[in-house]
């Protein structure tokens, strides 16, 4: 075997399978130094700690986008954000501060999770029904439910102290979302690189005939998709009722956009077929750096979201002309 020349189709290997997540990273790197460079303070260890700590919920609802678009049909989830707030607002009364409570909500979750997902899945999977359209409408029956609820009183009681030790606390400088995050991330990537389900989820987003002709029920498959968003949305729902401390109409709706775009930026093909949660996670810390340092600089609302505009345009050129070359 000729390593001199195994070497460089090794690097282009390597290149090739992970160049959108170097990308993503880059621009990481560009946003931190650039702001160390107008802003002294910008780069110290605790603010890239709790810039990781707030890009963590919207990495976990990129999680939720991800596994919806690797299954193809032009799959986006617009309700993830008030499935969230709903199980925020429901729970945060039942639990009360007191964990011998939080099972309870936890089962709670599942169940709205389910129902949720389970919805979204059969219109778009089973009626053909545009998923776009679906998931927005779902999010507006959600919220028509949470206003209702909340109608003329506070939402009252708080969640359980386990749950503020998870989402919102550090041990020494390290936020301790992460140990959620972390398991979460290899437990992902082994699930989609490893198991016959992520093959399967991926087979069918890259060619709905060719999985539909090998045997496999595609309309299961994606709709299975979505209630797994639903059931993660739910549980992320307790998450930021942890890290809030208490349950507000759209605690979560905020985060829907920028789930999105952390799975553009990071690399996942929006016509399905694929997926690389590292990626969505640096796409979900580059768009929190990119807030700080906008927020920093004075710029309000519309300038962040024109810049994430611009940012979303150029990264998506950038794949778009990579692709064409090939």
């Amino acid at each position: 075997m000729n390593t001199a020349l195994d070497k460089p189709r090794l690097f282009r290997y390597t290149y090739e399978k992970y160049r959108k997540v170097i990308v993503v990273f880059l621009l990481i790197v560009f946003v931190f130094v650039f702001g160390k460079i107008a802003l002294p303070t910008f780069l110290s260890v605790e603010q890239v700690f709790m810039t990781v700590k707030l890009a963590s919920f919207t990495a976990l609802f990129g999680l939720c986008q991800m596994i919806v678009v690797a299954g193809g049909g032009g799959g986006l989830d617009l309700s993830v954000g008030y499935n969230a707030t709903l199980t925020a607002v429901i729970t945060a009364s039942l639990m009360d501060g007191r964990d011998e409570r939080l099972a309870i909500a936890l089962l709670i979750a599942v169940a709205f999770g389910i129902m949720i997902g389970l919805a979204n899945g059969a219109l778009t999977s089973y009626l053909r029904l545009p998923p776009l359209v679906v998931t927005l409408a779902m999010a507006d029956i959600l919220q028509g439910i949470v206003n209702a609820y909340v109608a003329g009183k506070a939402i009252t009681g708080r969640p359980a102290p386990i749950l503020v030790s998870l989402a919102a606390k550090l041990t020494g400088k390290f936020p301790n979302i992460l140990f959620v995050l972390i398991p979460t991330a290899v437990l992902v990537t082994l699930l989609l690189n490893r198991s016959k389900w992520g093959q399967i989820l991926f087979g069918v987003g890259a060619n709905e005939r060719t999985a539909h002709l090998s045997g496999i029920n595609v309309k299961k498959v994606r709709c299975i998709a979505f209630v797994v968003s639903g059931v993660l949305a739910s549980v992320i729902g307790l998450l930021l009722l942890g890290n809030m401390g208490i349950a507000f109409k759209d605690m979560g709706s905020n985060y829907v956009l920028p789930s999105i775009a952390a799975v553009v930026i990071g690399g996942v093909s929006l016509n399905g077929g694929s997926g690389n949660y590292l990626g969505v996670i640096l796409g979900a810390v580059f768009l929190q750096a990119l807030t700080n340092m906008l927020i920093a600089f004075g710029l309000g609302d519309a300038g962040k979201w024109m810049t994430f505009g611009i940012i979303l345009f150029l990264v998506l050129s950038f794949y778009a002309s990579n692709r064409r070359s090939r």
